[in-house]
């Protein structure tokens, strides 16, 4: 069976928020170098970090 396309992006819009930021290059890339060797997302990252900065 295909994937519908509009059905899951309606699901997606429903579901996710994007954030988008830019940061210091070299920041970044030392960023994504930790993430990979803890075998962890950006996107799971970012969800633990802002669970614990909004329970401040």
């Amino acid at each position: 069976m295909p994937r519908n396309y509009e059905n899951e992006k309606a699901w997606l819009k429903e579901k996710y928020t994007r954030i988008d930021a830019r940061i210091d290059k070299e920041l970044g890339i030392q960023l994504k170098e930790k993430l990979k060797k803890e075998n962890k997302s950006l996107a799971t990252w970012i969800t633990e970090k802002a669970k614990e900065y909004l329970k401040k």
